[in-house]
């Protein structure tokens, strides 16, 4: 991903170039992003694509759905049980990793779930689930700027996530930066405009930078998508 000019600093320096760095101040004003036309009939008489196979269910899959039906049946203690066994026989696992961080915060054992977390991301630092969920974490635990410097690098290695800007725009706009919300909200909705909130977000944001007139188009988009 390229490389855009820093106007500001946040946090301490670092030196693995992972991170997004908008630019502040959009040259121009905010327009909702078009919404696209509603994919066509088939002609008649088309003939339907065929039906891709699913793939073949593997351990780890299996594994996933002992674990959720564990913890949906009001057991969690037993996915717990469940995943600390397969992480005996596969040391490594990044996903049983961030599966088992997700009931453990669920549970509010958040210490354990963000030292599964950073297990997982020491393993694999590019895994974008693991980024977006040790983010939330951080937020939940009150580490503002924190989780705004790990949803950048979630951003950064997902740049076709639009949940990733949303949650970047979030805490960017909570540590005062809403300029580089702005642009963070702009590319999730160029990503997938059909995103209520992330307009009413939007809107927010542009209250914030006193831009009445381009926040009412934001909330009017939202309330388009809404129906209300």
């Amino acid at each position: 991903m390229p490389r855009t000019r820093r106007r500001r600093q946040r946090g301490p320096e670092r030196t693995d170039d992972l991170f997004l760095r908008p630019s502040l101040r959009p040259t121009s004003p905010y327009v909702p992003t078009p919404l696209a036309p509603p994919p066509a009939a088939p002609p008649a008489g088309a003939v339907p694509a065929p039906t891709p196979t699913p793939p073949a269910e593997t351990p780890a899959l299996r594994l996933a759905r002992e674990v959720s039906r564990a913890e949906s049946e009001g057991h969690p203690e037993k996915s717990l049980e469940l995943l600390a066994d397969g992480l005996r026989r596969t040391p490594g696992a990044v996903e049983l990793l961030v599966l088992r961080a997700a009931i453990l915060a669920r549970q509010r054992r958040l210490a354990e779930a963000e030292a599964d977390l950073r297990g997982a991301l020491r393993l694999a630092p590019t895994n974008g689930q693991a980024l977006l969920d040790l983010g939330l974490l951080l937020w939940r635990k009150g580490l503002a700027a924190e989780a705004a410097a790990t949803f950048d690098r979630a951003a950064a290695y997902q740049p076709r996530n639009p949940v990733a800007f949303n949650y970047l725009a979030e805490a960017l706009n909570q540590t005062g930066q809403p300029e580089d919300a702005v642009v963070a909200l702009e590319r999730s909705l160029a990503l997938d405009p059909y995103q209520p909130r992330a307009y009413h977000l939007m809107g927010r944001v542009l209250d914030r930078l006193r831009r009445p007139d381009e926040a009412r188009l934001a909330y009017r988009r939202g309330q388009e998508l809404t129906g209300r």
